[in-house]
């Protein structure tokens, strides 16, 4: 029997686990709904998911066999859950689809807070290392910036299911029994069900907590952890059937294996880890730096696994490996906060390093830091009223056969919000938007992501360019649509490109306002 004063002790260290927890969630709220509130549209990019979520309003929520996002027949083959879930609640009165979009990614990823808050207490020994880890996952911009996007609706889902199957598959080779198999199982199912990268990620990372645990000289000790593996594995398959089988009976296993092609790997992405510029921290990289210092600690204590776990993600996740980064990279903050931040700020007349003048006032910049860091650190656009009723103006006055070449001035392709939304919101084709064409065969998606690049870079050339360019690619367009706003936003100088439609004999200008013109070919 445990004495009082261990009671105590153990019922304090809960408390200000708690506190540290509420002061992580109450940060990371602000910083993930700061940048939302204020606009009426969703962050960035959306749109496929939109058109997605409208799919299932018509067919009354039975899973569609195709999209009708941009005509091209792309199969419906994205995780449905988060689409699901969006669709109850667009069902509710006074909820539309666009409120949705904007505000379910960043409610989801304060979710990911307490969520990765078990990971750490999981898997760091200590109360200040826990706490540490829990505000830096807070305020990291990387663990939070890709996920209150409206593309996020879904990343957002899967990040957050990922973070509780990992907790429950760290238990189930430590303190395993029945109720941790069936969460694991339970948890690793919604991850799939949400998001294909985060299905990928959970199940790389869990082989390498797999690997960490065996004991490699009694492998006959390690079989219970290998057979709990495996009926995890078979529980996930079998309970995400329904899903899976439809999808291949209807488009064949492939087009399950379609969206990974979009990926690409260089050696050079496993240098990432040790160049301290996967946080992308605005100001200084501090957090990258304290990061480091508790990779080093972890590798004095001769603690491998979180080493580990960031070669693994810049390994098998190459495009979006920061985002995924951030959670092994959030605990290292917490290990060199303890280890290495506060032994050099601590009181040397004192035995606790917690105490002293020097190390609060390291604790308060820090946290001020972060705060600040995190708040400037997202660069976020989102449609306007004028883009959106421009859009909308294009579903009633075009034919349904109209094909368009957008010119918006963002060259990459995630960062071009006009062109993701332009076919959700007109219901005509975009010929160059890449979103949603990762399910397509014949890396269709990389094909669409050199046509919007190659687009985007003759918005200061002039009509004949854009003529040659698209003969040459084979593309027959009827419209151009011409997102003045955000050409502006770039400083890209279109004037030349907008006289030579204005005085060419084969376009007329059919729409104009502040934000958006549309030439059409005349007959």
């Amino acid at each position: 029997m445990s004495a009082p004063s261990d009671r105590v002790t153990s019922r304090n260290e809960n408390i200000i686990r708690l506190l540290g927890l509420g002061v992580a969630l109450l940060l990371g709220a602000f910083v993930r709904f700061v940048h939302v509130l204020p606009i009426e549209y969703p962050l960035n990019d959306g749109g496929f998911f939109f058109t997605l979520i409208q799919d299932l309003r018509e067919a009354n929520t039975i899973l569609p066999q195709y999209t009708s996002y941009n005509q091209t027949q792309i199969p419906f083959a994205y995780p449905p859950l988060a689409l699901f879930l969006a669709r109850l609640l667009a069902s509710l009165p006074g909820v539309s689809t666009f409120d949705l979009i904007r505000l379910l990614p960043p409610i989801l990823s304060c979710l990911t807070i307490p969520a990765f808050y078990l990971l750490a207490r999981a898997l760091l020994p200590t109360t200040i290392q826990v706490i540490s880890a829990a505000i830096a996952f807070a305020l990291l911009p990387t663990a939070f910036d890709p996920l209150i996007v409206g593309a996020g609706l879904t990343r957002a889902a899967g990040f957050l299911f990922a973070l509780l199957t990992l907790t429950q598959i760290h238990s189930l080779y430590t303190t395993a029994n029945k109720r941790t198999i069936l969460l694991a199982i339970l948890f690793a199912s919604l991850t799939v069900l949400s998001h294909p990268g985060t299905a990928w990620f959970a199940l790389y990372i869990g082989g390498v907590l797999l690997v960490f645990f065996i004991r490699w000289d009694a492998l006959w000790e390690s079989a219970p952890h290998l057979a709990r593996s495996i009926l995890v594995a078979l529980g996930t398959a079998l309970l995400t059937s329904p899903w899976w089988a439809t999808l291949i009976y209807r488009h064949g296993l492939a087009t399950l294996l379609f969206p990974y092609q979009t990926e690409s790997f260089s050696l050079s992405s496993l240098l990432t880890p040790f160049s301290l510029l996967f946080t992308n921290e605005p100001l200084v990289d501090i957090l990258a730096v304290i990061g480091f210092l508790g990779l080093l600690a972890s590798l004095r204590a001769r603690n491998y696994l979180l080493l580990a776990w960031l070669a693994a993600v810049f390994v098998f996740e190459p495009r979006l490996s920061a985002v995924y980064a951030a959670i092994p990279t959030a605990l290292l903050v917490g290990v060199g906060v303890e280890r290495a931040i506060l032994p050099l700020a601590a009181s040397k007349n004192s035995d606790n390093m917690y105490s002293g003048t020097l190390a609060k006032c390291t604790v308060a910049f820090l946290l001020i830091y972060a705060l600040v860091s995190a708040y400037l650190a997202p660069g976020y656009n989102s449609l306007s009223q004028a883009q959106a009723a421009s859009m909308e103006w294009v579903s009633h006055h075009t034919t349904e056969n109209s094909t368009f070449l957008l010119l918006t001035g963002h060259e990459s392709y995630g960062d071009d919000y006009t062109s993701e939304w332009f076919p959700a919101l007109s219901r005509r084709s975009s010929l160059a938007t890449p979103q949603g064409h990762e399910w397509l065969p014949d890396r269709e998606f990389s094909r669409r992501v050199k046509l919007h690049t190659e687009l985007q870079s003759l918005a200061s050339t002039d009509i004949t360019d854009l003529e040659v360019w698209a003969n040459r690619h084979q593309l027959t367009f009827s419209h151009i649509y011409i997102a003045t706003k955000a050409l502006k936003e770039n400083e890209i100088q279109v004037m030349l490109f907008q006289e030579s439609l204005a005085d060419s004999s084969r376009y007329e200008l059919i729409f104009e306002n502040e934000d958006a013109m549309i030439f059409a070919q005349r007959p």
